[in-house]
């Protein structure tokens, strides 16, 4: 079992582990003011890229929760750090709306209608079909080919709202071809810039969220301490059949508080 008390940086899921619409996960908003008082370092780390990053802090700080700007971290800031790292000065072809737009131009990344050097998928919730079809002529062209997540679905009230790993397997069954990188969580490369980010080795951080699937795997994969919390989309009677295993399992954030006494 790792150690909690050698954590440095924890590193939360939003929905379903720190809120729920916008409704706070009783406890979650003190729990991460105590881990402060403590010394303890944070972040919020989502996969959704259909947002900027400036719009998750005024999203908690309307919940009540003060955040600042180097507490938030997305798979679209993944992916622009990305680019600028391995193609500085590409043209990026993006499925993604203006929030998305607007984050590639706010770290200086041009991005086009015509002759791109680079395809780049995110979470669009203004797709058409137009737009998906000449994504797929590029990628079918041979251009380089980055998602910024994998997750299937988005959760939403009532029906789940397809998402980037939906739009990942239509371009695969349109031309046969699935993202050269993929940058949000389960994968390396987030849990490498994070690493970076805050300069820290990966046993002094810890993922806390509530899907096996991204948080978790995540974790494990990084190397860092994995804690599942049973607040939103896990329950326990997944566990025993899972093959992800997280270190801790939680009621809720707040849990966390009495590991470290």
């Amino acid at each position: 079992m790792k150690n909690l008390k050698d954590v440095e940086l924890f590193v939360f899921d939003l929905d379903g582990t720190v809120y729920i619409g916008d409704e706070e996960i009783e406890g979650s908003f003190a729990a991460i003011n105590e881990l402060r008082k403590r010394g303890k370092r944070i972040c919020f780390f989502t996969n959704n890229s259909s947002r900027m990053h400036t719009d998750y802090i005024a999203r908690l700080n309307k919940l009540g929760l003060r955040t600042y700007s180097d507490e938030i971290y997305t798979s679209g800031q993944v992916t622009c750090e990305y680019i600028l790292d391995n193609y500085r000065g590409a043209r990026v072809y993006l499925l993604g709306n203006d929030r998305l737009k607007s984050e590639f131009e706010l770290y200086g990344i041009e991005v086009v209608d015509e002759a791109p050097d680079i395809c780049v998928i995110g979470f669009d919730t203004s797709l058409s079909y137009d737009r998906l079809y000449k994504f797929c002529s590029y990628v079918n062209e041979g251009l380089p080919y980055i998602a910024t997540h994998p997750d299937y679905f988005c959760p939403a009230p009532g029906c789940p709202m397809p998402d980037v790993g939906a739009m990942i397997e239509a371009v695969r069954l349109t031309v046969g071809k699935t993202p050269d990188m993929i940058m949000g969580k389960p994968h390396k490369t987030a849990g490498q810039r994070l690493a970076k980010k805050y300069n820290l080795p990966a046993r002094k951080i810890a993922m806390v969220g509530d899907r096996l699937y991204t948080d978790v795997a995540f974790g494990k994969n990084c190397g860092f301490v994995s804690i599942l919390v049973l607040s939103g989309e896990t329950t326990a009677d997944m566990l025993p059949t899972s093959k992800v295993k997280p270190d801790y399992v939680l009621d809720k954030v707040k849990d966390i508080l009495p590991l470290l006494d």
